[in-house]
C-alpha cells in the first residue's frame, strides 16, 4: 500500500514490521521482509538486524544467528549491546556458557559496554550450571565496571547458592539485598523459602515468610504452595492446613498444585477422610481436578489398604472425562500386587496395552515382583517371556532380584532339573533379558 502511494517505507517502517512478525513468532516472514528492504534499496540498520537476531536466538537457531552477525560485519554494521546480549542469552539457554563467556570478553575487547541484563543472563546460566564461584566473579566484574546488580542478578546468585545447598551464603545475599533497600521481591523470598523447605529447615522458611509482611510483600500462590508443601513433608499437617485457610482468607486462590500438595500431605499423614473431603470440595467448586490430584488420593488409599475405595475412584475417572496415565496405573497395580490381588493387577496391565498407555519399567518391575513374592514363579517367567516377545523395555527391572527368584524356583525342581523343561524355560527367559543388558551382564551371576 505504501509503495503504491507517494509515501515510501523507510528503515523505521520496515524495522517496526520486522519486530511485529518476530513478536508473532514468524521469524521467517521477518527475514523475507529484511530481504525485501534490500531489493528496494532500503539498507537495514543495527536495529533491523538486532530484532531478527534476538528472535532467532529465542528459536535456538544459533547457526543462522552467526550468519547474520557475519553479514552485519561485511556491511560495516557493528553489533551493539542489544545484539550481543541477545546472542549471549541464546547461547546460555542452550547451555553453551563457555561460548557466552567468550562473547562477553569479545564485547569488552570491542569497547561495547555490557549492561545489567547482559551480566544477569550470564550469572543466571552459570548458577544453573552449578558454577556459583564463576557467577560471583561476574557479579564482582559488574561492580568493578560500576554496573549495579539488580534484583534479578542477586536472585540468580542466591538461587545458585541454594541449589548447591550453601544456605548460609544464600542468606547473606538475601540480607545484602535487604540492606540495599527495596531490592527484595516475592520471587526472591520464594527462592529462599523453597530451598529451606527442600533441606527440611521449615522454621527458617517460615521466618522468611513472616519477614515478607514486614517488607510489605504479598506472598503469591507459589510462595504459599511451597511453604504448605514444606509443612506437609515435615509432618506438620495442622500448620499446613492453617496456612491453606490463611491463603484463602487473604484472597490468594489455591491452584491445582496447592491442592495436590495438601492432599499428598493429608494422605501421607493418615488423614484420608480429610483428604477425601477436600477432593469433594474441589469437585463441588467445579475446580479443574486433573489426573495428578486423583492419583495422589488413589495412592493414599492404596497405601492405607483401602483397596475398594481406590478401585472405585480409579474406575470412576473415565466417567469424569479423565484419562488414566502410566503413573496412575502403576500406583493401582502396585497397590493390587501388595495386597495380593494379582489377577486384577494383570488385568490392568493388559488394559494399559489396549488403551495405548504403554507400561514402563516400573510397571513391569512391580507386577513381576508381586508374582515372585507370592511364589508364582512360573507365571512371572511367562510374563517376562511375553514382555521380551513384545519388545517391552525391561531396563528398570531389578535383574539380580529376578535371577535370584527364578533360580530359587528352579532349585525347587532340582530332582528332575536336567529333564525339567520349566527350569530351562526360566533360564532361557533370564538369558534373553540379560542379552538386553549386556553392559551389566558381568555383574549378574547366574548359577545353574
Amino acid at each position: 500500500m505504501l509503495e503504491e502511494g507517494d509515501c515510501e517505507p523507510n528503515v523505521v517502517t520496515f524495522s517496526t514490521l520486522i519486530k511485529g512478525f518476530c513478536k508473532m513468532g514468524d521469524c521467517r516472514a521477518a527475514i523475507q521482509l529484511l530481504r525485501k528492504m534490500e531489493e528496494i534499496g532500503c539498507k537495514p540498520n543495527i536495529v533491523s538486524y538486532s530484532i531478527i537476531i534476538d528472535s532467532l536466538c529465542k528459536e535456538a537457531s544459533i547457526d543462522e544467528v552467526l550468519k547474520f552477525l557475519s553479514e552485519m560485519s561485511s556491511r560495516g554494521i557493528t553489533p551493539n549491546v542489544v545484539t550481543y546480549t541477545s546472542l549471549i542469552d541464546g547461547l546460555c539457554k542452550l547451555g553453551h556458557w563457555e561460548e557466552a563467556t567468550r562473547l562477553l570478553d569479545q564485547m569488552l575487547s570491542k569497547s561495547v559496554s555490557p549492561n545489567v541484563l547482559t551480566f544477569s543472563v550470564l550469572v543466571d546460566t552459570l548458577c544453573k550450571a552449578g558454577m556459583v564461584v564463576k557467577a560471583k566473579n561476574v557479579v564482582e566484574m559488574m561492580m568493578q565496571r560500576h554496573i549495579e546488580p539488580d534484583t534479578v542478578t542477586y536472585s540468580s546468585l542466591m538461587d545458585g547458592y541454594c541449589m548447591r545447598g550453601e544456605m548460609d551464603h544464600a542468606r547473606q545475599v538475601f540480607d545484602h539485598m535487604i540492606s540495599k533497600g527495596s531490592m527484595v521481591n516475592v520471587h526472591s523470598c520464594s527462592i529462599l523459602i523453597n530451598r529451606y523447605c527442600k533441606v527440611k529447615e521449615v522454621d527458617k522458611a517460615n521466618e522468611i515468610f513472616k519477614e515478607m509482611r514486614h517488607m510489605e510483600l504479598v506472598p503469591d500462590t507459589i510462595t504459599y504452595t511451597t511453604l504448605i508443601d514444606g509443612f506437609c513433608k515435615a509432618g506438620r499437617i495442622q500448620e499446613a492446613e492453617k496456612l491453606f485457610s490463611e491463603m484463602q482468607g487473604c484472597g490468594q486462590l489455591p491452584n491445582v498444585q496447592t491442592y495436590a500438595v495438601l492432599l499428598d500431605g493429608l494422605c501421607k499423614n493418615q488423614q484420608l477422610s480429610t483428604a477425601i473431603e477436600l477432593l469433594k470440595e474441589m469437585e463441588a467448586d467445579k475446580l479443574e481436578v486433573n489426573i495428578v490430584v486423583y492419583t495422589v488420593v488413589i495412592d493414599g488409599l492404596c497405601k492405607a489398604g483401602k483397596m475398594e475405595s481406590a478401585r472405585d475412584l480409579f474406575c470412576g475417572l473415565s466417567s469424569k472425562g479423565i484419562q488414566h496415565d502410566v503413573i496412575t496405573y502403576n500406583i493401582m497395580i502396585q497397590g493390587l500386587c501388595h495386597h495380593g490381588f494379582l489377577v486384577e493387577a494383570e488385568k490392568l496391565l493388559r488394559e494399559m496395552g489396549r488403551k495405548r498407555c504403554f507400561p514402563d519399567g516400573f510397571t513391569c518391575n512391580t507386577i513381576i515382583r508381586g508374582l515372585l513374592n507370592n511364589n508364582l514363579t512360573s507365571w512371572a517367567v511367562e510374563l517376562i517371556h511375553e514382555m521380551i516377545h513384545d519388545k517391552v523395555d525391561l531396563n528398570s527391572i531389578n535383574l539380580r532380584y529376578m535371577f535370584d527368584c527364578t533360580k530359587q524356583g528352579a532349585e525347587q525342581h532340582r530332582s528332575i532339573q536336567k529333564k525339567d523343561v520349566f527350569s530351562w524355560y526360566m533360564f532361557d527367559c533370564a538369558k534373553q533379558v540379560a542379552e538386553q543388558h549386556r553392559s551389566i551382564q558381568k555383574k549378574v551371576v547366574i548359577s545353574w
